[in-house]
């Protein structure tokens, strides 16, 4: 499969695009923005989401959340899904349930992406992926006939002082044949439940064309 978007354009294109204008939502923000993430770039292209494995939760827990570890991974991950479909719609996004399609019907070349460790990218400091991780995702990369990979490093829910959810997020796009990181980014949003704090987190790095 041909790239036509080097990683230096890429990398100006989510420049230019992370200060732009975000409408309100049904939620309370933090004043400090998160930058967006440019899809332009990926526009046409297959883009694999990795599974959340790291959601952490602090009493007290929105009762609407489920309370199995499982359950509570895959609801995020359905979060996350609605959210991309629904606002990023010019990017194939490849979702969890078919990268562990590739994953079974391949388990010799791609490891399962439950299973990558990919939740270390939430760290900050990191702009390379480190090894194993970043063969597991070029073996996943060749197998969906993609390049680019986003990664939701990590979801946190807590009580805040209004008696509702502060959802925080850590998502990272990185680059597959060289491992780079192209964009990064920890939206925060509060809400009166995590459904509605979580969907308004990942509703700010995907704002709305002007």
């Amino acid at each position: 499969m041909t790239f036509s978007h080097r990683p230096l354009l890429f990398l100006l294109a989510l420049a230019a695009c992370s200060t732009a204008a975000v409408p309100p939502v049904e939620a309370q923000r933090e004043q400090s923005p998160a930058p967006a993430l440019a899809v332009a770039p990926l526009a046409g292209q297959r883009v694999p989401v990795l599974p959340v494995t790291l959601l952490s939760v602090e009493p007290p827990i929105d009762e609407q959340l489920p309370g199995d570890r499982a359950e509570r991974l895959e609801w995020a991950d359905r979060i996350v899904a609605d959210v991309l479909m629904s606002r990023g719609p010019e990017v194939t996004w490849v979702l969890p349930p078919e990268l562990r399609a590739v994953a079974r019907r391949a388990p010799a070349t791609v490891t399962d992406p439950d299973r990558m460790g990919h939740a270390l990218m939430r760290a900050s400091s990191l702009q390379v992926v480190p090894d194993p991780l970043r063969s597991y995702l070029r073996a996943l990369t060749a197998m969906t006939e993609s390049r680019f990979v986003l990664i939701p490093a990590a979801v946190r829910m807590v009580p805040d002082s209004t008696g509702g959810i502060r959802a925080e997020t850590a998502m990272v796009l990185v680059d597959s044949r060289n491992g780079a990181v192209l964009w990064r980014s920890n939206p925060v949003a509060h809400a009166s439940s995590a459904r509605a704090a979580l969907t308004a987190s990942l509703a700010h790095i995907l704002p709305d064309i002007e």
